[in-house]
């Protein structure tokens, strides 16, 4: 895939880029890949698609398609788990109206995240190193988010509990996974502090590779 295609991707499902927008995803591309071989970000056998892989399906989070409700305006979002920056940094980049933590348990990966957020020049962009559960009873964190973004960090109904302590009244938690859910699904209704659980194909125009790789969308809104 190369960047202008992932342009036209992004169009297609409500999500049009610049081309300033479309170089800085580029650059962040470039950064992933360069910090990766220091730090283990991701794995080593996706560099060569990075952007469909990492960038594309961290941004079909924006996507309103995709997501059924669109990142509200001037969001405070919160990424749990970013390892790389991913979902957040295409999120942001793509979404500059909107405001983000960036936040992981492991310092070396925030430190490289931490570099990439300063050379991409990312306003409103916080990275820290903490567990998302002890944020959760910090007051400067508890219930500031509207939204919490999350890429395969944890069985969903950790995650949830994770994320009711982070997220406004009203809230959402849009959580990328794959493979078969029944199982961590089923945990996951015992958490009782959450709307139903909405799960569904990661179906995108113009793109059908997520689908063949059984890649989904998790959404659930808190109570």
């Amino acid at each position: 895939m190369t960047i202008a295609e992932l342009g036209i991707i992004a169009a297609a499902n409500g999500l049009p880029l610049t081309d300033a927008q479309l170089e800085k995803l580029s650059k962040y591309a470039e950064l992933l890949c360069a910090k990766n071989q220091v730090v283990n970000l991701i794995s080593r056998k996706d560099e060569e698609n990075i952007l469909s892989k990492h960038i594309l399906h961290s941004l079909s989070l924006a996507f309103a398609n995709v997501a059924k409700t669109e990142i509200p305006i001037n969001a405070n979002v919160f990424d749990l788990g970013t390892g790389g920056g991913l979902p957040g940094i295409p999120i942001k980049i793509a979404r500059p109206d909107i405001s983000i933590t960036l936040c992981d348990s492991i310092a070396k990966k925030i430190v490289a995240v931490q570099e990439m957020a300063t050379v991409l020049e990312l306003e409103n962009c916080q990275v820290i190193t903490a567990r998302a559960e002890l944020l959760a009873t910090n007051k400067q964190h508890r219930h500031k988010y509207d939204v919490v973004v999350t890429r395969a960090v944890a069985p969903l109904e950790e995650l949830l509990r994770w994320s009711h302590g982070l997220l406004r009244q009203g809230g959402v938690l849009l959580s990328l996974k794959g493979g078969d859910l029944t199982n961590e699904i089923a945990q996951a209704r015992n958490f009782k502090l959450a709307k139903p659980i909405e799960v569904a194909p990661l179906s995108l125009n113009g793109y059908d590779e997520f689908l063949k790789e059984e890649k989904k969308i998790v959404r659930v809104s808190m109570v």
